[in-house]
């Protein structure tokens, strides 16, 4: 799951919506990072160890042509992404713009932020990228940009077109997926010791 898949879970679970985010700029221990930045962080490694895991995931990476297999999991964040910004009115009673205005004034308001993210926060409200990920241009745009951090960009890019072949596979089990990863969320926040 992308920003805007987080960013929800973090709504539904009542954590830090900057947090929710910042764990993708960070590497190693979130120890010295204060709360409650350090709990939406830490929620947020339990999402992407969960989704990365969880059997509907896996069954749609073998639906990726063998070639694109080692790259599906960036593909299927995005596409997910791409189905809840889709269908925001389902999923939450804020509109997407108004849900997205509220996580840029997060990130806004946040103190403590890892500097890429401080750095790259502007550029994000500016574009509004929550809202651009309703378009399926903008999907590919956001994968090509991601593929230029990666050793072989040209593997990411050959295999966008894979999310828009298997997009009726992706839709149906993302409705599964995302509640049952919501659910999750609220266990763990729930059953978290208090640091």
């Amino acid at each position: 799951m992308n920003f805007l898949c987080h960013f929800y879970v973090a709504d539904k679970t009542n954590t830090d919506f900057a947090g929710a985010i910042a764990a993708d700029f960070v590497r190693g221990s979130l120890a010295h990072w204060p709360e409650p930045l350090r709990t939406g962080m830490q929620l947020h490694r339990q999402v992407d160890g969960w989704v990365d895991h969880h059997p509907l995931t896996l069954a749609l990476k073998q639906q990726f042509a063998s070639e694109h297999r080692r790259v599906a999991g960036i593909l299927l964040d995005m596409a997910f992404d791409h189905c809840l910004a889709k269908q925001f009115q389902r999923w939450h009673p804020l509109s997407l713009s108004q849900f997205s205005e509220k996580c840029y004034r997060s990130l806004q308001d946040s103190e403590h932020l890892p500097e890429k993210l401080q750095h790259l926060s502007p550029r994000i409200a500016a574009e509004n990228w929550l809202m651009q990920y309703r378009q399926p241009a903008n999907i590919n745009l956001a994968l090509t940009r991601i593929a230029l951090r990666l050793k072989q960009p040209q593997r990411l890019v050959n295999a966008i077109d894979e999310i828009w072949r298997l997009q009726g596979q992706i839709s149906t089990s993302f409705d599964q997926l995302l509640p049952d990863i919501v659910e999750r969320g609220q266990r763990w926040v729930a059953n978290k010791p208090v640091t």
